[in-house]
C-alpha cells in the first residue's frame, strides 16, 4: 500500500495514495475478526461516518442482525480490501457508503468508482444473493472544519455522487441519494447536523434512517 500509478485515460498517469491499513484501521480489523457477522446479516459499510451510527438500535426492531462494518478513515481502497469477511457471511443486504475520504487525498473519481465496481462484483460473484444499495457521499460543510485537506474538497462531491449513480445503474444495483437530507441549497451540510463540518449529530441518523424506511429501501 501506498503511493501507486494509475491510468485514468489513454493520455493521463498519475500516482495516487492508496494506503488504507492504519493503526485505526487494524485495531477495527482485530475487532471484527472477534465479532463474526451473523448469517443474513444487514450491514452498514463505510468510513466513520458509518461507524458512529447506533445501527443496532435504531434498527432494533429488524427481524435480522443488524451489523456496523464503517471504520473512521477508511476509504474505497481499504472497503475494498476487507470485502472478504462482509461476503463469507453471505449477508441479506449492504448499506455502503464511502466517497469522502477519497476527496479529502484528491483521487481521481474514475479510481473511487473503479473501487466501487470491483467492490460491487465481489458481492455478486461471491454472495449472489445479497442485496446492495449504494448510498450517496455526503458533502460537507468547509466553513466549520479546520483541516487543511478539508478545503476546496465539497465542490467535488456532486461529480463523484453522479459517476457513482451512473455506475450503480450499469451495475443495475440500487442508489440512494441521501444528500437532500442534510444538504442545504447550495450542496452544502447544514450546521444543524454536524458539529465538526464532517460528521454528522447523532441524532441525524435518525432522520437518515427514517428516510430508508419511507422509501422501502430498509
Amino acid at each position: 500500500m501506498g503511493l501507486a500509478l494509475f491510468n485514468i485515460s489513454q493520455a493521463q498517469t498519475v500516482k495516487i495514495d492508496s494506503s488504507y491499513a492504519n493503526w485505526y484501521y487494524q485495531q477495527r480489523m482485530e475487532y471484527f475478526s472477534k465479532t463474526p457477522i451473523p448469517k443474513n446479516a444487514i450491514i452498514f459499510l463505510g468510513n466513520s461516518i458509518t461507524e458512529r451510527a447506533e445501527w443496532q438500535e435504531l434498527l432494533a426492531d429488524s427481524k435480522y442482525p443488524v451489523i456496523n462494518r464503517g471504520i473512521g478513515g477508511d476509504n474505497s481502497f481499504g472497503i475494498l480490501a476487507r470485502m472478504d469477511e462482509i461476503v463469507n457471511a453471505k449477508p441479506k443486504a449492504i448499506y455502503l457508503m464511502d466517497g469522502i475520504n477519497d476527496q479529502f487525498r484528491k483521487l481521481p473519481h474514475e479510481v473511487s468508482v473503479n473501487n466501487y465496481r470491483r467492490i460491487i462484483r465481489k458481492i455478486k460473484q461471491q454472495s449472489p444473493k445479497t442485496k446492495i444499495y449504494i448510498e450517496s457521499a455526503l458533502p460537507i460543510n468547509e466553513e466549520m472544519t479546520k483541516e487543511a485537506y478539508t478545503k476546496g474538497r465539497n465542490v467535488l462531491v456532486p461529480a463523484l455522487n453522479q459517476k457513482i449513480k451512473a455506475m450503480a445503474q450499469e451495475e443495475g444495483v440500487t442508489y440512494i441519494d441521501i444528500c437532500p437530507l442534510f444538504q442545504d441549497e447550495n450542496g452544502v451540510l447544514k450546521k444543524e447536523f454536524t458539529m465538526d463540518g464532517v460528521h454528522l449529530k447523532a441524532s441525524a441518523y435518525i432522520d437518515w434512517v427514517n428516510f430508508l424506511k419511507d422509501k422501502k429501501y430498509l
